[in-house]
């Protein structure tokens, strides 16, 4: 059956009426049957953060805790004077090397941090531990060691049991260390003693030695500044290796080619 050309004409002009009628109402704007709800008064711009240039970003506090300042820079505590005199007491002395040995996991291991700590700033542990403090009757010691970016990668915090904390994670293991055996040896009678344990992480002496140092470990001349000059590293405990056979990799190279 063939269809009329003026019956496809006429289809073929709804058609186009059709989608002329859809694109009109398309590109109008209807008038909607609802309101959208009126701006509550109040300074929103004032509740904003206010815009920092990139150069200022680092140095910039931000978000709700931006108005909070530590003052751990000004924080004052003195220790004993240089010249005061250092009673030997051997009771003391046991009390520091126990103390000492609780805080590690175990011999040589770094100490724990007995007390909170923000892992995202160190900064703060030098406020303290830089040049070491006096804080009532607690002892910061100096780090006995150069200073590193992270000090949470060896030192663990331990948090006691408080309100709003949780109990310290405690893990126990069956590694001993090297233990040294709390004396330095002597070569004759009046000789400085050697150093009765490794000196690796443990450069600076005055640590626990030092006017700041617990009183059973103080030196009796804090204001000496080369400890190996007199005090010899022992060849035990130093875990340095001088019968290594391997040859240094040097040793197959040839000049001249």
């Amino acid at each position: 059956m063939v269809v009329p050309s003026k019956i496809l004409a006429i289809g073929a002009l709804g058609v186009v009426a059709v989608a002329l009628v859809g694109m009109v109402v398309g590109f109008g704007h209807p008038t909607p049957g609802w309101q959208p709800a009126a701006e509550e008064p109040g300074d929103r711009l004032s509740a904003a953060l206010p815009a920092v240039h990139y150069r200022d970003m680092d140095g910039k506090a931000r978000g709700p805790n931006r108005a909070y300042t530590s003052s751990l820079d000004t924080l004052v505590g003195q220790g004993p004077a240089l010249m005061d005199a250092v009673v030997f007491d051997p009771k003391l002395r046991a009390e520091a090397v126990a103390r000492r040995a609780a805080r590690r996991a175990y011999s040589g291991a770094p100490p724990s941090i007995p007390h909170p700590v923000d892992a995202n700033d160190v900064s703060s542990c030098y406020q303290c531990h830089g040049e070491g403090k006096v804080i009532g009757t607690l002892i910061a010691p100096k780090i006995s060691h150069q200073r590193y970016t992270n000090c949470t990668q060896c030192h663990a915090p331990v948090v006691s049991e408080t309100p709003g904390n949780s109990p310290g994670l405690e893990v126990k293991n069956e590694f001993v260390g090297v233990v040294s055996s709390g004396r330095g040896s002597r070569a004759y009678i009046g000789a400085p003693p050697t150093i009765p344990h490794a000196t690796s992480m443990r450069e600076n002496c005055t640590s626990c030695h030092g006017t700041l140092g617990l009183t059973g470990l103080r030196s009796s001349h804090p204001w000496r500044v080369n400890c190996t000059q007199c005090h010899a590293p022992s060849a035990v405990l130093e875990q340095a290796r001088f019968d290594d056979p391997s040859p240094p990799p040097w040793a197959g190279e040839t000049t001249g080619k």
